[in-house]
C-alpha cells in the first residue's frame, strides 16, 4: 500500500480513485537540468581534481538537487472515494485531507490560467494554492480552511495560512494539473454524489467550461 493510500485510509476517505500530479511550467524542469549541467561541468573541467574527487564532488550536490526536486515536485491532487488529498507527499511532509462534504460544489471553477489567481483576485499566495505564476490549466474550489484540513503540523506549517475568502466563509484551493477538465469534474462529481453532497448534481453546469481567472471564480468573496 502506497503512502497516499495509507493516509486516505487513516483519514477515512476510502480507496484512491484518480491521482493528478501538479503541472509545472516548462522552465521549471529546465532550471534543474541547467543546474545539474553546471554542477557536472564545474567538477569535470577542474584540472586540479582527480577522477575520484570529481565523481564525489559531482555526486553530493546532484543527490542534494535530486532531493530538492522530489520535495518540490511531488505534489498531487488525489481524488478518493470519500474526499480529497492534496499537497506534498515527500516522506517528511503530509498533504491536506478533507471529505467531499467540506467542498461547496457551486464554488468549483475550471480555469485556463490558474497561475494568475493571486494577482487577478488580489489574494495573497498561501498554503492552499498549488501552482506557479506561469501555471495554466487548473481547478479552483471552495473548500475548508487549511487548519481544518491539515493532517499534521504545528506553528511552522501554519506560516502560509491565509484567512477565509469565499462567500460561505471557506477557503479557495487551487491546483495546476494536466488532463481533461471534464474528466476531473466528472470524477469529482461521482465522489460528491456518493457522499450525498448538496448541489453536487449542478457541478457539470457550474465548473466547466474553462475560463480565465479574470472572468470570475465561483464562490469568491469580493
Amino acid at each position: 500500500m502506497g503512502r497516499a493510500a495509507r493516509i486516505a485510509q487513516t483519514q477515512g476517505l476510502g480507496r484512491l480513485v484518480r491521482t493528478y500530479r501538479q503541472a509545472f511550467p516548462l522552465w521549471f524542469p529546465a532550471l534543474f537540468v541547467v543546474m545539474a549541467v553546471v554542477i557536472v561541468g564545474a567538477t569535470a573541467l577542474n584540472p586540479t581534481l582527480g577522477v575520484g574527487v570529481k565523481a564525489a564532488g559531482a555526486a553530493v550536490p546532484l543527490v542534494a538537487l535530486g532531493v530538492i526536486w522530489w520535495v518540490i515536485a511531488d505534489v498531487r491532487l488525489v481524488l478518493c472515494e470519500g474526499g480529497i488529498l492534496v499537497g506534498r507527499f515527500f516522506p517528511l511532509l503530509t498533504p491536506y485531507a478533507f471529505p467531499y462534504r467540506a467542498i461547496e460544489p457551486r464554488g468549483v471553477t475550471c480555469v485556463s490560467d490558474v497561475g494568475r489567481l493571486p494577482s487577478a483576485t488580489g489574494r495573497t499566495y498561501g498554503s492552499t494554492l498549488f501552482h506557479l505564476p506561469q501555471s495554466r490549466r487548473g481547478l479552483v474550489l471552495d473548500g475548508p480552511l487549511p487548519a481544518q484540513a491539515r493532517v499534521r503540523g504545528g506553528a511552522v506549517s501554519q506560516v502560509m495560512d491565509t484567512g477565509a475568502d469565499t462567500v460561505r466563509g471557506g477557503k479557495l484551493w487551487a491546483f495546476a494539473y494536466r488532463g481533461a477538465p471534464e474528466e476531473l469534474v466528472s470524477t469529482l462529481q461521482r465522489g460528491m454524489l456518493a457522499q450525498q453532497v448538496p448541489h453536487a448534481e449542478a457541478l457539470p453546469r457550474i465548473a466547466p467550461p474553462e475560463r480565465a481567472v479574470a472572468d470570475g471564480v465561483n464562490g469568491l468573496a469580493r
